[in-house]
């Protein structure tokens, strides 16, 4: 096997040696280090020797560093040399150390040399072994080695194929006795076969042909490989038997976990089909607001309860039920497994898919949003499309982790709790900031921990988390960390296309994350809409990049002003050749008006009145057929009889100079100038005569019949057309200005083409941002050069940084940490929980781990990572991948503390946080504050308690307190330019606050109301939290506690204050909701329910904070 051959990733560097030393030729190199002393230079063994070298491109240090550093093995070779020095360093890197496997017999059957004479591989005349050995195996000077795969990485190859029945030669290979071989063009599986006696030997099976593409789950092995005919293989030696036993061993606990939720989650799913079953429809009626009417026919029992709650967001009209509808046992690993060997699900729009719009109960007819159904009548199911697109990109990056072929392999290693991880090298420090970053992201100078932060971020060799406590600047990290990377990245060619993914669980996450970033003078181009927009609807980023271009574009006209006239000349000349094309009245008209636009500046004077006395009559005559016949009426309510022109003649005449003033020569409106401003007191009017030639002549001009005839070229048009172009070209603002005409032409697709920007800045943009799931869509594989099925194939980044990381569920995360090369995550566990199925989570604890071993469903793998296995990982390798932020810019010093003290200090106090901004950054002048940061606005239980809606809760007490004082507020000269939020743990009372808003509420910009879920990443200048609960009289706990008891289950202080508090004893809900104002925090609700035990011991938060404005702020009555 050649160098080239290897099935890796090999890294191609351009190098010169650094010290005198006889010009290097093609040979093999035993080892690559970076030199310590050096940070520029490398140090490669040859065979006789060591050399230092430096890479000829500077990026190309850093990109040899970073792979040095994450301590894969390796094989290297130097090649191509130049007559400048230099010469080509090949590297190809292997997951995790170099296994030491000694001389490694292998039997072969007659099957493996018939699939081999198939292959026609190796020479002619070589017998099966030799050419085995010969394609699978690399020499390295005295050294031998082979590539081998182990684990899940064997599974596809595992499966039996159908011409392929078991013999008694082999024994039955599992992902424990069987490792892989790739060679050049080959791969098969070795397996392990109990002899008789005690003895073992290695078999060979499941031969394939295969490309050599790069395999990131492929290990490098030291060996020497011996294929013999299997009766006369020899056993296993004692060292490969240890490295098989120590490749096969599975430490999979904590992933294992959640593909237990994911596969419970699908249970569900296919229980919620179920219960929609079959909807037999028919009477297709089409209307025309773009949707089709069908009546339900036949359906269960399940079917009509699904449909009167709006549980059927979607159908799908099929011709066959699905497997899962026709068997009950049909279970969802079944359901995945099609998934899975389906080599691509259909496209979306080939499939008959339909959102629902709505349903009648009492006509039971089923609203569709479509044009047309392909027929009157059929069968409809619950559409499973959306879960099923969400599940294959969770399944496909779940197998990379667990195959080691996601862009790091060692991924899943380091997530799992006994994960083995090669050792990494300490790499070569990237300093954390520059001077220009310095001065382009941060307002303040940046605190020692955001510099840590983001030097750990830049030196990770595999993941490093940032935790960022409420306003400490997490957004302003990621920016100086991208702004970094951008710096310091290889910019030749199309390697500076996404090299980085910014990425989040929703929407807004992402979207806040790039507002305000901008890369090499681009903003960052988004990917993906959000579910249920429709195609033409405007993203956030859209309108974002609207304005980017509108700025621009002002710019460009106001450091260019001839890039006017180049535009001029431009559309003149569009306009000619669409004339001289197709010539019309109306295209005439432009282009004449057009022309008289350019000014006596370039037209002369003559050509100035020509153009202008041409436009005019163009004009006049473009408008005869459309508007003739209200200037007809304009002309005939003329009052031109003296009688009669005393009554309203000035008023008519007033009417006709409006209506006629572009078709009217000057003359013509002086004279009805002049007879519109006539008083009765002037006398008798001596301009009647005139104004009675001048009606009979608007008369005849406006009653000329129209005429319908195949338009001809306008010759004085064409004339016009071309002294104009002459004339512009005389003037030196030609097109021809070659800077001039390329600025135009730019700032015409900025103007006029928002999509085409959009894929214009897609090839230039240093980064990419999606949410985690959409960023393995089709968009997303495009703009990476993607072809083919495999999703996580090319999926492959340099970094891949992910914000509010601490919100996204694990499954979900693996989506898009399986494509970085190095991760960043950026969140905060403290504030909201990662999204889980709740209905999963409440089976799962309810099965027989129960309640307490079930704890690790509320930790996201942040938590999990930055608790507990990062801990580890930096104990076995002393690299840092953890930071907390340690100041906050966000909110009024006193509020920071509060917030500090109570969720994050009162867990860990090494998480204490300051405030880095002076008090009075702070100050405002709200009416009843006296100034203060903090209020408690009381609205005690006897003005009105806390009532159910539904499923959920409101209080119109609070509501109508917040009402008011929030119109008191806004209206004020204290409160005009302030931003205000209203945040409830309750989506019925958010729903009652902005209702009883009205229009106020309207401007997103200036007040926003809604529940916590919504406000992370958010601040504004004045928050109100509606707290909602009262306390309940201790007969309705002793009821509660009597229900409780009854169910055989035990009453706890946690119950108790679940029943009285609810959403409030969840601290990490009320953290967000007490850290998002800069200025002034208002709790609004029953400052009697905390002066109790049960408050203070599990609603803390709340009680601290009526204590504090008791001391430091102000509590208002109502």
């Amino acid at each position: 096997m050649n160098f080239q051959d290897i099935p890796a990733c090999i890294l191609s560097i351009r190098v010169k040696p650094t010290t005198k030393t006889p010009a290097l030729q093609e040979q093999p190199v035993f080892a690559v280090e970076a030199r310590l002393s050096r940070t520029d230079e490398f140090e490669i063994r040859l065979k006789d020797s060591v050399v230092f070298v430096r890479p000829v491109v500077t990026a190309d240090i850093r990109l040899l560093n970073a792979e040095l550093a994450s301590g894969r093995s390796l094989l290297a070779q130097l090649a191509s040399p130049a007559a400048d020095g230099s010469i080509e360093l090949q590297v190809a890197f292997f997951t995790g150390d170099s296994l030491e496997m000694g001389d490694v017999e292998i039997g072969v059957d007659e099957y493996v040399e018939n699939g081999l004479a198939k292959m026609r591989l190796g020479e002619k005349g070589k017998r099966p072994y030799e050419v085995l050995g010969q394609i699978c195996c690399f020499q390295q000077g005295e050294n031998a080695y082979f590539f081998l795969t182990a684990g899940p990485a064997i599974d596809k190859e595992l499966k039996l194929d159908a011409d392929e029945a078991p013999r008694e030669v082999r024994a039955e290979p599992t992902s424990k006795n069987s490792f892989g071989i790739t060679g050049n063009g080959i791969r098969f599986v070795v397996t392990e076969k109990a002899m008789p006696g005690g003895n073992s030997i290695f078999i060979a099976s499941r031969l394939k042909a295969q490309r050599n593409d790069p395999d990131r789950a492929l290990r490098l092995a030291k060996g020497r490989l011996r294929f013999v005919d299997w009766t006369q293989a020899g056993q296993v030696q004692i060292l490969a038997k240890a490295q098989m036993t120590a490749l096969t061993q599975d430490d999979g606990s904590y992933l294992k976990k959640w593909d237990e939720f994911g596969d419970m989650e699908g249970e569900l799913l296919l229980k919620q089909a179920r219960e929609v079953g079959s909807l037999q429809f028919e009477g297709m009626s089409q209307r025309r607001d773009g949707t089709v009417t069908v009546l339900i026919s036949q359906a269960s029992d399940s079917s009509w309860i699904a449909l009167e709650k709006g549980a059927v967001p979607e159908v799908e009209l099929v011709d066959e039920l699905p497997d899962y509808l026709k068997t009950e046992n049909f279970s969802f690993k079944d359901f995945a497994g099609g998934i899975e060997q389906s080599d691509e699900l259909k496209r979306r729009e080939e499939r008959n898919y339909f959102n629902v719009v709505g349903f009648d109960k009492e006509t039971r007819v089923l609203t569709l949003k479509t044009e047309t159904l392909p027929r009157d009548s059929g069968t409809l199911i619950l559409s499973l499309a959306g879960e099923t697109a969400q599940i294959k990109r969770r399944m496909a990056a779940r197998q990379a982790i667990l195959e080691g072929r996601a862009a790091n392999p060692q991924l899943g290693l380091l997530i799992e709790e006994q994960g083995q991880i090669a050792r990494t090298r300490e790499p070569q420090k990237t300093p954390p900031l520059t001077a220009f970053v310095r001065k382009k992201v941060f307002r303040n100078d940046p605190t020692v921990m955001q510099e840590k932060a983001i030097e750990v971020a830049l030196n990770t060799p595999d993941i490093a988390l940032i935790q960022g406590p409420p306003g400490t600047g997490k957004t302003t990290v990621i920016a100086a960390i991208l702004e970094r990377l951008n710096e310091i990245a290889d910019k030749r060619g199309t390697r500076i296309k996404g090299q980085i993914l910014l990425t989040g669980f929703q929407h807004d996450a992402v979207e806040n994350m790039i507002e305000r970033l901008s890369l090499n003078g681009i903003p960052v181009p988004k990917f993906g809409k959000r579910s249920g927009a429709a195609d033409d609807d405007y993203s956030a980023f859209e309108r974002n990049l609207e304005d980017w271009c509108s700025k621009l574009a002002t710019e460009l006209r106001e450091r260019n002003p001839r890039i006017a006239e180049v535009e001029q000349e431009r559309e003149i000349k569009n306009l000619f050749l669409q004339y001289v094309q197709a010539p019309s009245r109306p295209l005439a008209g432009s282009l004449a008006r057009k022309i008289a636009s350019l000014g006596v500046a370039v037209l002369g004077e003559g050509g100035m009145r020509r153009a202008e006395n041409l436009a005019k009559n163009l004009t006049r005559d473009e408008k005869l057929n459309e508007d003739s016949s209200q200037w007809l009426n304009a002309a005939r309510r003329l009052r031109v009889q003296s009688e009669s022109f005393s009554d309203d003649g000035p008023e008519r005449s007033v009417d006709a100079l409006e209506d006629l003033r572009d078709v009217l020569e000057e003359n013509e409106r002086e004279l009805l100038d002049a007879a519109s401003l006539w008083r009765s007191e002037d006398g008798p009017p001596s301009f009647l005569a005139d104004l009675a030639a001048l009606k009979m002549k608007l008369l005849f001009r406006f009653s000329s019949p129209p005429v319908f005839r195949v338009e001809k070229q306008n010759d004085e048009v064409i004339a016009l057309a071309e002294f104009a172009i002459l004339r512009i070209m005389t003037a030196g603002h030609s097109a021809k200005n070659k800077k001039s005409a390329a600025l135009a032409e730019f700032l015409a697709e900025l103007e006029g083409n928002p999509y085409g920007m959009m894929d214009a800045l897609s090839d230039y943009s240093f980064a990419f941002a999606a949410t985690c799931q959409q960023s393995v869509n089709r968009r997303m594989q495009a703009q990476k050069g993607m072809t083919g099925s495999d999703v996580n194939k090319s999926m492959e980044y340099e970094y891949v940084i992910v914000d509010e990381a601490a919100r996204v569920s694990p499954r979900d995360l693996m989506v898009a940490m399986a494509q970085g090369k190095r991760i960043i995550l950026v969140g905060d566990h403290r504030q909201l929980p990662h999204i889980i199925d709740e209905e999963v989570a409440r089976q799962m604890e309810e099965g027989e781990g129960g309640q307490d071993e079930n704890d690790w469903l509320k930790k996201s793998i942040f938590q999990y990572l930055f608790s507990t296995r990062l801990k580890t990982l930096e104990e076995y390798d002393g690299i840092t991948r953890r930071v907390t932020l340690d100041k906050q810019y966000r909110m009024h010093p006193l509020l920071g503390s509060f917030i500090s003290r109570n969720f994050y200090e009162r867990f860990d106090p090494t998480e204490h946080f300051g405030s880095g901004r002076p008090v009075s950054d702070f100050a405002h002048a709200l009416s009843s504050t006296n100034g203060k940061p903090a209020v408690w606005l009381d609205v005690p239980a006897q003005i009105g308690r806390h009532q159910k809606d539904g499923t959920s809760w409101t209080r119109p007490a609070e509501a109508t307190v917040i009402v008011r004082k929030l119109n008191e507020w806004m209206s004020s000269d204290a409160g005009k330019g302030l931003s205000f939020g209203v945040i409830s743990f309750y989506k019925a009372q958010a729903d009652l606050i902005r209702k009883q808003l009205g229009n106020i509420a309207d401007d997103d910009k200036k007040l926003r109301v809604g529940t916590v879920d919504s406000f992370q990443g958010m601040e504004f200048d004045v928050v109100f939290l509606s707290m909602v609960r009262t306390m309940p009289s201790r007969e309705s706990i002793e009821a509660c506690k009597r229900r409780v008891i009854s169910k055989g289950e035990s009453w706890t202080d946690t119950k108790e204050a679940q029943f009285c508090f609810g959403h409030l004893c969840l601290y990490n809900r009320l953290n967000v909701s007490m850290s998002r104002q800069k200025k002034l925090l208002v709790v609004v609700g029953d400052a009697g329910a905390l002066q109790n035990q049960l408050a203070e011991d599990f609603v803390p938060g709340l009680v601290d904070f009526l204590q504090l404005c008791r001391r430091k702020g102000v509590v208002l009555p109502c």
